[in-house]
């Protein structure tokens, strides 16, 4: 179908023109976002921010399991704050950070497969990869859609969020 004859909408949102300018486009955000995570994981490491970030079962456990049975509204007193984060953020920023590597792997490996033949085997082959690719997105826009609903129903948190407010007495 002409360009021209489609609806208006469709016009407006297609990147790319084409289906291989839609590849460039989504290759392109994709080594953008890798470089970024890169640079950011360097910082996360770099200046200790791990230690308060990442979950830890001995410390934390307890505290997630608790926060999400105050947050299905099965339990009423609230969990004891642990610091800046609770057990359950931990987690899932852990779990969050843990399958982006698998994200940016199945990617090479559906990307590039003749040329990094052993990645792609080790994902399972070539069908194998864009399961695992389209799986993880997936994921993370789940990921996405519950923390936008949380921080709708919960707005004063995005003033702490985005300009880096309130901080747990350590």
């Amino acid at each position: 179908m002409p360009r021209s004859s489609q609806p208006f909408l469709i016009r407006v949102l297609t990147v790319g023109k084409w289906l291989a300018g839609a590849r460039h486009w989504h290759f392109a955000f994709a080594w953008i976002f890798t470089a970024n995570a890169l640079v950011y994981l360097a910082y996360f490491f770099a200046s200790g921010a791990w230690r308060e970030r990442l979950f830890s079962p001995r410390r934390d456990a307890r505290n997630a399991w608790e926060t999400v049975l105050h947050d299905l509204r099965l339990r009423r007193a609230a969990p004891s704050p642990v610091g800046l984060y609770n057990g359950m953020q931990r987690l899932v920023y852990t779990g969050v950070l843990a399958i982006a590597p698998l994200l940016v792997a199945s990617g090479l490996a559906i990307y590039k497969p003749v040329q990094l033949p052993r990645l792609t085997a080790l994902l399972g082959g070539y069908d194998a990869a864009r399961a695992i690719h389209l799986g993880v997105l997936v994921a993370l826009a789940a990921f996405l859609v519950v923390h936008v609903v949380q921080a709708v129903l919960h707005p004063r948190t995005l003033v702490d969020m985005t300009a880096g407010g309130r901080r747990a007495e350590a």
